[in-house]
């Protein structure tokens, strides 16, 4: 058990934002099971953006307590600390290392993306005055902005360890990042992959005659196939990993909502062509990720 202190280091690392929040919680612990099971350095973070003394509310602060500072240092690391010495009875091989930073805490997390292994977040954060949220609004700028894969875990994560990976789908460059973390998951994981694609008839056009001039069937089989030209070349890193193709006439949140009951993840990409098109940038996935019963990894395309 270490402690980093000013600029720790991410490299392969399982990072997670911590602030002693529920939510914080529900993601050190999901986080920690996963590194220890990869054998990976788990690394905590609380981000503490007034630990500078130029920021006016600290200032402020620190004319009317010269000690402000150290007792807020205190505080939090005493928090980081304790979340430590707990990590270290559940998981005695574990490494663990944690990090007191003065900085916004998505800025820290989104820096923590570029070489992490895996930046871990809660759906929402503490809202005390003295530790700023983690989440929340954090989450969403961290997965808006990070360069590496990002996981959100909910509150009140069920524990379906056995669930598929459900990966959402389209023909973009984001949809094959996801889909190459999806199925190294399910392979990790020992799980089937579930690719999936939800597509539905626009609102404008659902009328009974519209509707009739679809060929729902011929729609299935041409993304069917597109699933099976996204996902095939993958098997061959892959072998041993049981893919399931499904394609659905519903709503990208309805779908995937529904598949995270059975699920032990989901995986994302940032944004799409179609189907799942800007699912990452609107109210779509904000509602993946607050009503989805399991995890959810968002990735963005490098590069």
């Amino acid at each position: 058990m270490t402690m980093a202190t000013s600029e720790p280091q991410t490299l392969g690392r399982v990072v997670v934002g911590y602030d002693g929040s529920a939510g914080a919680v529900n993601a050190l612990t999901h986080a920690a099971r996963l590194a220890n099971d990869r054998c990976l350095t788990l690394l905590m973070i609380m981000a503490l953006p007034h630990l500078n003394p130029k920021v006016p509310r600290t200032a402020r602060a620190l004319k009317l307590d010269p000690d402000y500072l150290t007792h807020i240092k205190a505080r939090a690391q005493r928090k980081l600390d304790a979340a430590t010495e707990q990590l270290a009875s559940q998981y005695p091989d574990l490494k663990t290392e944690n990090a007191l930073l003065s900085a916004d805490p998505a800025g820290a997390l989104v820096e923590a993306s570029r070489d992490a292994a895996l930046v871990v977040v809660g759906v929402r954060g503490h809202s005390a005055e003295l530790l700023s949220p983690m989440l929340g609004g954090v989450s969403g700028s961290v997965i808006a902005h990070a360069t590496g894969p990002v996981m959100v875990v909910p509150d009140g994560i069920h524990h379906m360890a056995n669930g598929p990976v459900v990966v959402g789908l389209v023909d973009a460059a984001d949809a094959l990042a996801a889909a190459r973390v999806a199925i190294t998951e399910a392979e990790l994981r020992k799980v089937p992959l579930v690719a999936m694609h939800a597509w539905e008839i626009a609102p404008e056009l659902s009328d009974f005659e519209t509707y009739a001039r679809i060929d729902s069937e011929q729609e299935q089989k041409e993304l069917d196939a597109m699933l099976a030209t996204l996902t095939d070349p993958l098997l061959e890193a892959h072998p041993g990993v049981v893919v399931e193709r499904r394609v659905v006439q519903a709503t990208p949140r309805a779908a995937l909502v529904q598949a995270s009951q059975q699920a032990s993840l989901i995986v994302l990409g940032s944004r799409g062509l179609g189907g799942f098109a800007g699912l990452l940038m609107g109210s779509v996935s904000r509602a993946v990720i607050r009503e989805s019963d399991c995890p959810v990894i968002v990735v963005r395309q490098s590069g």
